[in-house]
């Protein structure tokens, strides 16, 4: 029987569990989460049926589907056996959430169903157990650098077999650890996580349920850093631009805007092509332009990750308008997790303290209102001087105007960007005030009028129209 698409079809989130997709699915669609996957299904050994029947429900790709289950990954990783023991998998009655994104947007981790993963890697915050009081505990660094070197040997476990031997060896010690520790023989500092006898002795066929002491126990059993996790031109230059002063200045910076993405409603929408300079720089002088541009593309990726949704760079530099642009230190170090320098701090947090100010204009939304227009209304030229508009590209530089005023942008982003950037700030240079004026004005109904496109209009409305744009 052919089962045919849902209407609403969320994307899967990167490294989102099935189960956790197949509820939004329904959510989305006002279904019972039982119609799409059974409420008991864990996100391993899921039956072909069922896995084809949430991929047609969500007209998935099955190799997208199939990586929203455990099943692709060793045996070293998922266990063995229908018990799936002796593997780094959590027994199937142990359910590890985050204390502080989960509660609030429901996000769950495929990974966090293994003891690979004892942390939230968005909130860097210790995981806790389902129904455990929501207190987040931020997560030791040295932590958050063992977490990922384990997940990026997962990954390549998945086709390596040396990645797979480092981790059956990994998991080995952690047990044997794990059955003779004491607590006097912990000797690694006392701001690690707490180290839970009780739990730890528990580890055997299964690792130990508690997230905390897990995470103790990963830090003492071997080396914080992969030597083949980057390339090595790659690793001399972050460890030399980045440092761990950086790494928390991101987490503090992350963990900020996914505060103001709960009670604010911020959204990656809301970064203009630009940000603003910074006190008393000239954002007209050569090259600002390009460095706040980056650093609008540094700002979009950010609220897009305390959103919930991974971006890439180019991701990020489409939905402003500006692919192509040459990536820097700034979204290198964010788009790797490395770090934010404090020079770079400091402008993200000015920003952001003005988009807020601003009260959280939506540019992607001008930006889409005012890329397609191509000429001025015809009430706006009828109330300019003749003088002023028998100009051969008055028209042009004036569209140009209004789109770095409302949207903040450069022209690069702009669907004509052949206008040079210091030509528009002379033409605003030579204008005078009632056609600044008159301009803004200008600007504001096209937004404007962009809503009676939305709503039901009458035929008036619709004339009113007709006569303003020809």
């Amino acid at each position: 029987m052919r089962v045919a698409p849902l209407p609403v079809r969320p994307t899967p989130r990167p490294g989102e569990p099935l189960s956790s997709y197949a509820a939004r699915l329904a959510d989305a669609n006002g279904l019972a989460r039982g119609r799409v996957l059974p409420a008991w299904r864990q996100d391993i050994d899921v039956p072909p049926t069922e896995l084809s029947t949430v991929g047609a429900l969500a007209a998935l790709d099955p190799a997208v589907a199939t990586r929203l289950t455990m099943d692709r990954y060793p045996l070293a990783i998922r266990g063995h056996g229908p018990q799936r023991r002796h593997g780094w998998r959590l027994h199937h009655s142990v359910a590890w959430v985050c204390p502080s994104c989960t509660v609030s947007t429901g996000h769950r981790d495929l990974f966090w169903q293994t003891a690979l993963v004892p942390v939230c890697q968005r909130c860097s915050c210790y995981l806790i157990h389902a129904g455990s009081p929501h207190v987040a505990v931020p997560a030791h660094p040295w932590v958050l650098e063992v977490v990922q070197v384990l997940v990026e040997l997962a990954e390549a476990s998945v086709e390596e077999p040396g990645a797979r031997r480092v981790l059956y060896r990994r998991r080995r010690r952690c047990q044997q650890l794990a059955a003779t520790i004491d607590g006097g023989s912990l000797g690694v500092g006392s701001d690690l996580p707490p180290l839970d006898l009780v739990a730890a002795r528990t580890w055997g066929a299964y690792p130990c349920p508690d997230p905390t002491t897990v995470a103790a126990l990963l830090v003492i059993t071997g080396p914080r850093r992969s030597r083949q996790s980057k390339p090595a031109h790659l690793r001399c230059q972050q460890s030399s631009t980045f440092t761990g002063a950086d790494r928390d200045r991101l987490d503090w910076f992350l963990t900020r805007l996914r505060h103001h993405v709960d009670h604010d409603d911020l959204r990656p929408d809301h970064v203009p092509s630009m940000l603003p300079p910074p006190q008393g720089d000239d954002a007209r002088k050569p090259g600002a332009w390009l460095s706040l541009t980056r650093a609008a593309t540094a700002m979009h990726m950010l609220i897009a990750d305390a959103s919930g949704h991974s971006e890439t760079p180019q991701e990020a530099m489409t939905a402003l308008g500006v692919p192509g642009i040459p990536s820097s230190a700034l979204i290198d170090g964010i788009d790797t997790g490395e770090g934010l320098r404090e020079q770079d701090g400091d402008l993200l947090t000015t920003a952001l303290q003005q988009l807020l100010a601003d009260g959280l204009v939506d540019y992607q939304r001008r930006r889409d209102i005012l890329r397609p227009a191509t000429r001025l209304p015809s009430t706006t030229s009828q109330r300019l001087p003749a003088t002023v508009t028998s100009a051969p590209t008055f028209s042009r530089l004036a569209l140009a105007w209004i789109w770095i005023r409302f949207t903040h942008g450069p022209m690069r982003s702009c669907p004509g960007p052949d206008i040079p950037d210091r030509d528009v700030h002379a033409f605003d240079r030579r204008i005078d005030p009632e056609t600044r004026l008159l301009l803004h004005e200008t600007g504001q109904q096209l937004l404007a009028d962009a809503d009676l496109l939305t709503i039901p209009t009458t035929q008036a409305t619709w004339a009113g129209i007709t006569r303003r744009y020809g």
